[in-house]
């Protein structure tokens, strides 16, 4: 590369060329040049005015929106997140006692509401009294508050009872619904709280036998006590009884016959009662028979809480043994006649899980008789186990007859297995009008049968009845 080439690279276009190129640009047709030593100025049009004054107007704008942003952002920005709401509510009360609820919704933002409401969901066996300020729907419990200041608040005082399960925690829920003052949308935010109740204030016994015999009376009493300081709403008491058991009579009476349930009504402190039932059993069982009675308290919204429950256990001794007398294979009624010949027998059968230990059968005859001779022929029993038989007489014109068997005639007494049986059979004649002059027409025999046993496992000696036979004397002529 030349020096002039460098050296141009180092200064540029030559002052004579650029003076060339400017002449050729400027001079005009006479051939002058302009004076470039002073520019001349234009003056400004109202556009250019217009232009300008909006643009400072504008900038003045953001500069405000700016400061006013930075200066209240607190309140541009509010969320509803600084809206409290909180249940004031007892820790514990008495069952049924008096108590108040304060609900409040407080405002602590900056901003006001400009609507607010809360919904209260309530114990459903709680027993409102009054409510400050009036609920705008007394079903779903919804107060409208409307506007809140900011740092304000607003309250809602529910007083009423407190039922439900004794010794167990009821809860109240709330519900509040709001709108910041500067925003389109609602917020909302919940609160709870738990009370627990006190013990029940009823007391409740039941008393009755703890052994009883099939079909045999039985009573039991069932004993209430209000033991409260204030007047408890409408009870009733219901016996949860197993279906063997037969209510023949009660006191007081029941309003339906169909169900073991007696209406008390409202409880004044200090209130007692009984009620008696009296009835039996048409069976038995391997296990105790359980009679379980309940004190229930009926709440507004057609609802019962058990107060109190209470119960007892009966035996019906027998269950877990079954005995039979039959004569001729009849068990309940049989006609017989002068001379007839009657096959008895006694069966015992173990319907238990555990034996049944020493047991010892008796075979219980009564009958008419003629002074003291009994129109049961005893002396010409046929009985292949030889029985001890023993007379008794009644009174006049009739007699007993007892035949005895144990372990010593019958071995296979000393013990019945479960699930086996034992049987005794004996054949006995009537007297006919010539072994027993003056021979009745007419009358009834029966025929029972009970059997001792020593022991069934734990349970201690006992008598188990049979079912009764009863035959009736019919004159031979009679059909």
């Amino acid at each position: 590369m030349s020096h002039e080439s460098n050296k141009r690279k180092r200064h540029g276009i030559p002052t004579r060329i650029r003076r060339e190129n400017v002449e050729r640009i400027y001079r005009d047709a006479d051939g002058n040049l302009p004076d470039f030593t002073r520019l001349d100025r234009r003056p400004p049009t109202w556009r250019r005015w217009a232009i300008a004054g909006s643009l400072v107007a504008l900038a003045m704008l953001a500069v405000a929106a700016w400061t006013s942003f930075l200066l209240f952002k607190p309140y541009a920005v509010s969320s509803g997140s600084d809206v409290l709401l909180t249940i004031d509510a007892p820790s514990a009360v008495g069952f049924g006692e008096e108590t108040t609820y304060r609900v409040t919704l407080t405002n602590n933002d900056r901003v006001p509401l400009a609507s607010s409401s809360i919904e209260l969901r309530l114990p459903g066996d709680f027993r409102m009294i009054t409510a400050l300020p009036t609920p705008d729907d007394t079903h779903t419990l919804r107060w409208t508050l409307g506007t809140i200041p900011d740092h304000g608040h607003k309250t809602i005082e529910v007083r009423g009872q407190i039922f439900g399960a004794p010794a167990n925690s009821v809860v109240i829920d709330a519900l509040a619904i709001y709108r910041p003052a500067n925003f389109n949308a609602d917020f909302q935010t919940t609160a709870s709280a738990s009370t627990v109740l006190g013990a029940s204030p009823i007391a409740l016994s039941i008393e009755g036998p703890t052994e009883i015999l099939p079909r045999s009376p039985v009573t039991y009493t069932l004993t209430y006590e209000h033991l409260g300081e204030r007047i408890l709403p409408p009870m009733q008491v219901t016996v949860d009884a197993p279906r063997t058991f037969v209510l023949t009579s009660a006191k007081p009476e029941r309003a339906r016959k169909d169900l073991l349930q007696w209406s008390l009504g409202e409880l004044p402190p200090n209130a007692k009662g009984t009620i008696i039932l009296t009835g039996n059993f048409t069976d038995g069982g391997r296990d105790p028979i359980t009679l379980r009675a309940t004190a229930l308290l009926k709440t507004t919204n057609d609802h019962s809480i058990a107060l109190a429950s209470t119960e007892t256990s009966t035996m019906v001794v027998g269950g877990d043994v079954a005995v039979v007398a039959t004569a001729n294979d009849q068990a309940t009624a049989l006609d017989v006649h002068a001379g007839d010949t009657l096959r008895f027998r006694s069966t015992i059968r173990n319907d238990g899980t555990k034996p049944l230990q020493g047991v010892t059968v008796h075979a219980i005859l009564e009958a008419p008789a003629i002074g003291d001779r009994s129109i049961l022929n005893f002396n010409h029993i046929t009985d292949t186990a030889n029985g001890i038989a023993i007379g008794e007489q009644l009174g006049a014109g009739r007699r007993r007859g007892t035949i005895t068997w144990t372990a010593t005639e019958i071995p296979a007494l000393t013990t019945i297995p479960p699930g086996e049986q034992r049987q005794i059979d004996f054949v006995l004649p009537l007297h006919t009008t010539e072994s027993l002059p003056g021979f009745p027409t007419k009358g009834t025999i029966t025929f029972r049968t009970t059997v001792d046993i020593a022991t069934t496992g734990t349970t201690p000696a006992r008598t188990v009845p049979s079912n009764t036979l009863t035959m009736q004397l019919r004159d031979a002529t009679t059909p």
